[in-house]
């Protein structure tokens, strides 16, 4: 009998959200793919798959009066191939999505019936969320992230990438790989930019992109999302420059003056 990743993750999900006041899941509509929500009055998950991009995404979002989702949120994304992919692989995923909701951030939401979120809230995707992503791509990372952690107590996010991400993603671009594997990696890049906090923006653009030389760039360029896009267009124009720091103004003497009375 054939695997239905869809399914299996969606019950995960339904078992623990049920605890935390969620209705059972609903059939969305969606072109990208199949998908289902779960929603309270105020607020919703929603579990994707992309069927293009062969990917699971879980999403967010707040709804209006009339129950209507506002703007999907993007939460957490992973690569699944129904052709290759095992119930272990469903199983990694199905545990991230819970930790996602499970987090003492989100369960607050829910339970305080918040119905607007800051930007802070919304881009709380980080540089070690987008590394672990990343393995998808390179397995080897998986280990070289834990010797990092080991090391260093923690990963350093724009070291890491320079030093051990660029290298392979150059490897992979000038290996002349197949469309497929440019669009995943182009839409992994643009999600990241577009859900990612302040550090994970600088580390897309800064220490993966802008490192890369001019060839790979522009063999990756068109697979990355409209919103990436036109920030490189200002960050490639960086590289290789030095920003100097401002200089220190010297300080004004500020001297009192008395009128002499005569």
């Amino acid at each position: 009998m054939e695997f239905d990743a869809f399914t299996w993750i969606q019950d995960g999900l339904w078992e623990e959200l049920e605890k935390q006041g969620f209705r059972a899941p609903q059939p969305l509509e969606d072109q990208a793919g199949k998908a289902v929500s779960f929603s309270t009055d105020e607020v919703a998950y929603s579990l994707l798959y992309d069927e293009k991009h062969q990917r699971f995404q879980l999403r967010s979002t707040t709804l209006t009066e009339e129950g209507q989702p506002t703007e999907w949120r993007g939460l957490s994304l992973w690569l699944f191939d129904p052709a290759e992919g095992t119930k272990g692989d469903a199983d990694s995923i199905l545990n991230d999505f819970l930790e996602v909701v499970r987090g003492p951030k989100r369960v607050a939401m829910v339970q305080q019936k918040k119905t607007r979120r800051t930007k802070d809230n919304e881009r709380s995707v980080d540089p070690l969320f987008f590394l672990n992503r990343l393995v998808n791509f390179f397995p080897e990372l998986k280990e070289e992230i834990n010797e990092e952690k080991i090391v260093y107590g923690q990963v350093r996010a724009v070291t890491f990438v320079r030093s051990q991400v660029v290298p392979k993603v150059s490897r992979l671009l000038k290996s002349s790989p197949k469309t497929a594997t440019l669009e995943k990696l182009g839409s992994l890049l643009g999600d990241m930019y577009k859900d990612g906090d302040l550090d994970l923006r600088s580390v897309v653009t800064i220490a993966l992109l802008n490192q890369l030389d001019d060839q790979d760039f522009e063999t990756l360029k068109p697979h990355l999302g409209e919103e990436l896009q036109k920030a490189v267009r200002f960050t490639r124009k960086l590289k290789g420059k030095k920003v100097k720091p401002e200089k220190k103004k010297k300080e004004k003497k500020v001297v009192a003056r008395l009128d002499d009375k005569h």
